[in-house]
C-alpha cells in the first residue's frame, strides 16, 4: 500500500526473497498449470456442471435459529466498531500507530473481509455491516420501499458504488495523507452522509444498491458455500456455484476490474522502476505521480479484459456488452487471489495491531480489556511460507478463472464454439498469472 504506514503496515512483506528455484520458473510453472487445467477441462468437463448446480438449498433449521438470533448483537456490534472508528479518525490520535482507524479501514475491511466473504459469503458482512441497520432506518423517514428494489429514480447506484470503491484505492495507494485517521474519519463520514441522503431522497434500495462494500463483499460471498438472505435465511450451495449463478452489471463488473488493477498497481509500485519514478517526490507531487500510476494500472487491466471480450466476439458473434457482463465472475477467484496473495504477511502481521487497538481505540492511553501492551509476533509464519502461500493463491484463483469461464461458455455455446472461445480469456488469464506472480516476488 502506497498509503504513509509504517514500514511494515505500508506493504506486506512481499516478496524479495530467497526461493528454491528462480522466479521466472515459478511464474511459468503456474501458467503452465493454468494452461493444463484449460486443457483437462476441455476434455473432461463437457457440461455445464456448474450453472445446473441447484443455486442453494436451506441450511438446518437450529442453525438458523442462532444465525436469527445473533444478528440483532451482531448488528448493533458492527454499527458501534463503525462509530468508534469514524470518532478515532476525526477526533483520536493523529498518530497512525496509535489510531484504531486506519487499521480498521486497510485492514479489518479491507483485506480481512474480501478474505472471510470468500469463505463464509456474505454471513459475516451482512451480520456486521453497519449499513443494514442504518439504512432500513431511513424508510421510516419516508414513503415505503418500491416495490421493485431494482428501479429507482436518482443517480445510478451502481454507479455512485463504483465511485465510493475509486475513492477509496485512490486514497489507499496514491494520496500521500491517505492513511492519516483525519483522511480516513472524513472518508467515512462523507460516505455514510451520501448513502443516508440518497436513501431519503431515493429510498433505501436505493442507498442499499449504492454501498459499495457491501456489492464488493456480495459478489466475493459468492465464492463460499454460504449465502445470506434477508427472506429465506441461512442458504447452504456448493463452492463456486454461487458465481455461477451471479447476475452482475458492467458497473459492478468495472467495481471488480477496479479492484483488481489497483492491487496490479500495488504490486508495481514496490518495483525498483516505481520507486526511481517517485524517489525524489512528495507532497501532491508524490499523489500526482501515483494517481497517474493507479490510473495506468487500471486502465491495463481494463484493456486487457476488453480486448479477451473483443476477440470472443468475434469468435462467437455475441455483442462485446453482453459477454463482458457474463463473464465477469470468472474474474472474481483472480480479484481475490491477488487480494491475499498481496496482502498475506500485511493481514497476518499488522492485522495483529487490532488486538492492542481494541484497547485503546483513540490512543489517549487506555486498556479498555487489558490489551494494550499486546506486541506482533513476526515468528507467527515465516517468510518462505508467505512466498508458498502467495504463488500457490495466484495459481489457484486463476484455476478458478479458467473452470468458472469454462463453465459458462459450454452453458452459453455450442460445443463447437465453447472451448474456441476461451482462447482469448485464457491467454489474459495466464498474463495475469506471470504478471502477479513477477509483481509479487520479483
Amino acid at each position: 500500500m502506497m498509503v504513509e504506514l509504517p514500514a511494515l503496515l505500508a506493504h506486506g512483506l512481499g516478496g524479495r526473497i530467497d526461493l528454491p528455484i528462480p522466479i521466472w520458473q515459478f511464474a511459468w510453472a503456474a501458467a503452465f498449470a493454468v494452461l493444463v487445467s484449460f486443457a483437462i477441462l476441455g476434455r473432461f468437463w463437457t457440461v455445464p456442471h456448474l450453472a445446473r448446480a441447484s443455486p442453494d438449498f436451506p441450511a438446518a433449521v437450529r442453525l438458523q435459529r442462532v444465525v436469527s438470533r445473533l444478528l440483532p448483537v451482531t448488528r448493533l456490534v458492527g454499527l458501534v466498531i463503525f462509530l468508534v472508528t469514524i470518532y478515532a479518525g476525526l477526533g483520536g490520535s493523529p498518530e497512525v500507530n496509535l489510531n484504531w482507524a486506519p487499521y480498521a479501514a486497510f485492514i479489518l475491511v479491507w483485506v480481512g473481509m474480501v478474505v472471510a466473504s470468500a469463505g463464509l459469503g456474505n454471513l459475516l458482512w451482512a451480520a456486521f455491516n453497519p449499513f443494514e441497520t442504518l439504512i432500513p432506518t431511513i424508510g421510516r423517514f419516508r414513503h415505503p420501499v418500491e416495490s421493485d428494489p431494482t428501479r429507482s429514480s436518482g443517480p445510478k447506484a451502481e454507479t455512485v458504488a463504483l465511485a465510493a470503491i475509486v475513492l477509496f484505492v485512490w486514497m489507499e495507494l496514491a494520496y500521500h495523507l491517505g492513511a492519516q485517521p483525519r483522511t480516513i474519519g472524513s472518508y467515512l463520514t462523507l460516505y455514510t452522509l451520501i448513502l443516508i441522503a440518497g436513501g431519503l431522497a431515493y429510498g433505501p434500495a436505493w442507498a442499499s444498491r449504492a454501498d459499495g462494500f457491501s456489492a464488493l463483499f456480495r459478489m466475493v460471498g459468492a465464492l463460499a458455500p454460504l449465502r445470506w438472505d434477508k427472506k429465506d435465511g441461512l442458504r447452504l450451495r456448493y463452492p463456486l456455484v454461487g458465481l455461477a449463478h451471479l447476475r452482475m452489471e458492467a458497473g459492478t463488473v468495472r467495481l471488480v476490474l477496479v479492484v483488481l488493477g489497483a492491487t496490479t498497481f500495488d504490486g508495481f509500485s514496490r518495483s525498483s522502476l516505481w520507486l526511481d519514478v517517485i524517489s525524489n517526490r512528495s507532497g501532491w507531487e508524490l499523489t500526482a505521480a501515483n494517481t497517474g500510476g493507479l490510473a495506468f494500472g487500471i486502465g491495463l487491466v481494463m484493456a486487457l479484459y476488453r480486448v479477451a471480450i473483443a476477440v470472443m466476439s468475434r469468435i462467437t458473434g455475441e455483442s462485446e456488452y453482453e459477454l463482458g457482463i457474463a463473464f465477469g465472475p470468472s474474474l472474481l477467484p483472480i480479484m481475490v487471489a491477488y487480494i491475499l496473495a498481496h496482502y498475506f504477511s500485511f493481514l497476518v502481521f499488522e492485522g495483529q495491531n487490532l488486538i492492542r487497538l481494541a484497547s485503546d481505540p483513540f490512543g489517549l492511553g487506555s486498556d479498555y480489556f487489558g490489551t494494550a501492551g499486546w506486541q506482533v509476533n513476526y515468528t507467527l509464519v515465516s517468510i518462505d511460507l508467505i512466498a508458498w502461500v502467495q504463488t500457490a493463491t495466484i495459481a489457484f484463483g486463476h484455476v478458478l478463472a479458467v473452470l468458472l469461464a469454462h463453465d459458462k461458455a459450454i452453458e452459453r455455446f455450442p460445443s463447437h464454439l465453447a472451448v474456441r472461445s476461451q482462447y482469448p480469456m485464457l491467454a489474459a488469464m495466464i498474463a495475469f498469472t506471470i504478471g502477479g506472480l513477477y509483481l509479487l516476488l520479483g
